[in-house]
C-alpha cells in the first residue's frame, strides 16, 4: 500500500477520526498507530513485520541492559546493539554483493533471494541513535518495548525517512522535540497547524506524481538508457534532469509524511532546505537530506574525532563519513565513487579555506553567482555517477554529453524549454515559496469545510498532467 495510491487515502481518511477520537488517551492513539504500522508492513510482506518486531525486541533488551551507572557496562553493551543493528543491515542491504562469493564457495548456482525490508535502513539509524541516547544518559527516561516499536514501525516514516531521533535535537528549526517525548506524552495531541500540513501533502504529492514523474518519463529514463541516441544539448538536460528529478522525488516524499506527521500531532524534522540553491558543497549537505547529514555528523564525523585532531585528521574523518554515506546506498561501486567524490570536494573546500580563508570567492562581486554554478554542476554530475549501474553506463553517458557524434546544435525546443523552467525555479524560488506560504494563509482564512474545494482541484490538476500510474519512492531502495 504505498502513500500514492487510492488505497492508502481511503485508509487515512478512515483512521484519521477514529485516531482523533481518542485525543485525550494519547497511549490509545500509540496503540493505534501501532497497529496500523505493523498491519501496513504485514500487508508488504510479513517477514517485513517479523523482522521489526524481533529487531525492535533485541535493541529493547539491549537498552534495558545498558541501565546501570557503570560506563564499562553500558559502553560493552552499546558496542553489542552496534555491532547486532550493523549486522542485520548489513545482511539484508549488501547480500548481492557477496553472492557471487557464496556460490563459487558452495558451488551452487543458485542462491536463495534476500528482499531488503522496507524501512531498515531507516530504524536502524534511528535505534543506534537510541542506543547512543542510552549510553549517554543511564538515567534518562527510556522507551518501553511497545513504544520502542511504535518509534521504529511508524507509518509515515517507515518507507524513507525522514530520521528522527529519541533524544531531543537541533534542527535547522531550532531544539526540536524526539520522538521519546512525542511518543510518551502524557498530554493531549493537538493538530498541528492543519493548513500548513495539508498544504505540505499536497505540494508533496505534486513534487512526487507531477513533477519528479513528468522528468523520469519524458527525458531522464530515455536518455539515461539509451545516452548515445541522444545529441548533447539532450544528454545535458537529462543529468540536470536528474538532480531536479531526485529532489522533488525526496523532498516531495518528506513534505508528505511530515504533512501526514501534523495530522497525527507529531513534528518531524525537515530534510530539504533549497539544496540546489547552496553555494559550496559543504552549503549543499547542510540543506540535502539533512536528517541523514546530521546523523552522519552527530553518529560517524563526531565520534571520529570532528575537527578537534588537527587539519589532516578533520580532512580523513570527512572521506570516511562520505564514503559510509556513499555505501549506505548501496552496495556497488557508483555508490562509493559517488561519496568519495563529495568528500574529495570536501577536503578541497577545507583546504581552499585554509589558504585563502572562508568564503573567499562569495565575498566577490560575482563571486557568489560562480561558487553556486560550480557547486550545482558538481551535484549534477556526480549524480550522474549515482544513477549509473555500472562505471561503463557513467562512462557511456558522459561520453555522450562531451564527445557526441550528434554533436551540439541548436537545441530542441523541449529541451529548451526544460532548461528554461530550471533557471526559472531556481531563480524564483523565494517567491514560490511566499507563493506557497500565501496559499497556506489563504487555506487558513477558509472554513475548514470548503477546503475540499481548492484541494479537489489542485489534485484534479496534478492527475491531469502527471504521467499515467502510481511511481514508487526512489529512496524507498535504499
Amino acid at each position: 500500500m504505498p502513500l500514492l495510491s487510492i488505497e492508502f487515502a481511503v485508509f487515512f481518511i478512515v483512521f484519521l477520526p477514529l485516531y482523533w477520537a481518542f485525543a485525550r488517551l494519547p497511549q490509545v492513539q500509540n496503540v493505534l498507530l501501532l497497529v496500523a504500522g505493523l498491519g501496513w508492513l504485514y500487508r508488504i510482506d510479513p517477514i517485513f513485520a517479523a523482522l521489526i518486531l524481533v529487531y525492535s525486541s533485541v535493541v529493547y533488551l539491549i537498552s534495558v541492559l545498558m541501565f546501570s551507572e557503570n560506563e564499562n557496562i553500558r559502553k560493552f553493551w552499546l558496542g553489542c546493539g552496534i555491532s547486532a543493528a550493523l549486522t542485520v543491515l548489513c545482511f539484508f542491504k549488501y547480500f548481492d554483493f557477496f553472492r557471487p562469493i557464496i556460490q563459487q564457495y558452495t558451488g551452487q548456482s543458485a542462491v536463495i533471494d534476500i528482499i531488503l525490508p522496507l524501512g531498515l535502513s531507516y530504524y536502524t539509524f534511528q535505534s543506534l541513535a537510541y542506543l547512543v541516547y542510552c549510553y549517554r544518559e543511564p538515567k534518562g527516561d527510556r522507551f518501553e518495548w511497545h513504544e520502542l516499536l511504535l518509534h521504529l514501525s511508524f507509518f509515515p516514516t517507515i518507507t524513507s525517512g525522514p530520521i528522527i531521533r529519541a533524544a531531543a535535537f537541533k534542527s535547522i528549526d531550532g531544539e526540536q522535540a524526539g520522538a521519546l517525548a512525542q511518543i510518551r506524552t502524557k498530554q493531549a495531541r493537538q493538530l498541528i497547524y492543519p493548513a500548513l500540513a495539508v498544504g505540505l501533502i499536497v505540494l508533496g504529492i505534486a513534487k512526487k506524481w507531477w513533477l519528479a514523474g513528468v522528468l523520469a518519463e519524458g527525458w531522464v529514463s530515455p536518455v539515461f538508457e539509451n545516452p548515445a541516441q541522444f545529441d548533447g544539448w539532450g544528454v545535458l538536460s537529462a543529468i540536470y534532469g536528474y538532480t531536479f528529478q531526485l529532489f522533488f522525488d525526496f523532498s516531495g516524499y518528506s513534505d508528505l509524511v511530515i504533512g501526514l506527521a501534523m495530522l497525527l500531532g507529531f513534528q518531524l524534522p525537515k530534510n530539504f532546505a533549497a539544496p540546489l540553491r547552496a553555494i559550496n558543497i559543504r552549503d549543499f549537505w547542510d540543506r540535502w537530506h539533512i536528517s541523514l547529514s546530521t546523523w552522519i555528523r552527530d553518529y560517524i564525523y563526531i565520534p571520529l574525532g570532528g575537527s578537534k585532531k588537527g587539519f589532516g585528521r578533520t580532512q580523513l574523518n570527512l572521506m570516511i563519513a562520505m564514503l559510509l554515506s556513499g555505501i549506505w546506498h548501496g552496495y556497488g561501486w557508483s555508490f562509493l565513487i559517488w561519496g568519495a567524490l563529495h568528500g574529495a570536494a570536501l577536503v578541497l573546500l577545507n583546504c581552499g579555506d585554509k589558504i585563502v580563508g572562508r568564503n573567499a570567492l562569495g565575498r566577490l562581486k560575482i563571486g557568489k553567482p560562480l561558487a553556486w554554478l560550480f557547486t550545482f554542476h558538481f551535484v549534477c554530475f556526480a549524480f550522474v555517477v549515482f544513477n549509473s549501474a555500472t562505471l561503463a553506463d557513467t562512462e557511456m553517458l558522459f561520453s555522450a554529453l562531451f564527445a557526441n557524434d550528434k554533436g551540439w546544435n541548436a537545441p530542441l525546443p523541449t529541451d529548451l524549454m526544460l532548461l528554461g523552467a530550471f533557471a526559472l525555479m531556481l531563480l524564483l524560488y523565494p517567491y514560490l515559496l511566499r507563493l506557497f506560504e500565501a496559499s497556506v494563509k489563504g487555506l487558513v482564512k477558509l472554513p475548514a469545510w470548503l477546503w475540499f474545494i481548492p484541494i479537489t482541484l489542485i489534485l484534479a490538476l496534478i492527475i491531469v498532467f502527471a504521467p499515467s500510474g502510481i511511481p514508487g519512492f526512489i529512496y524507498a531502495n535504499f
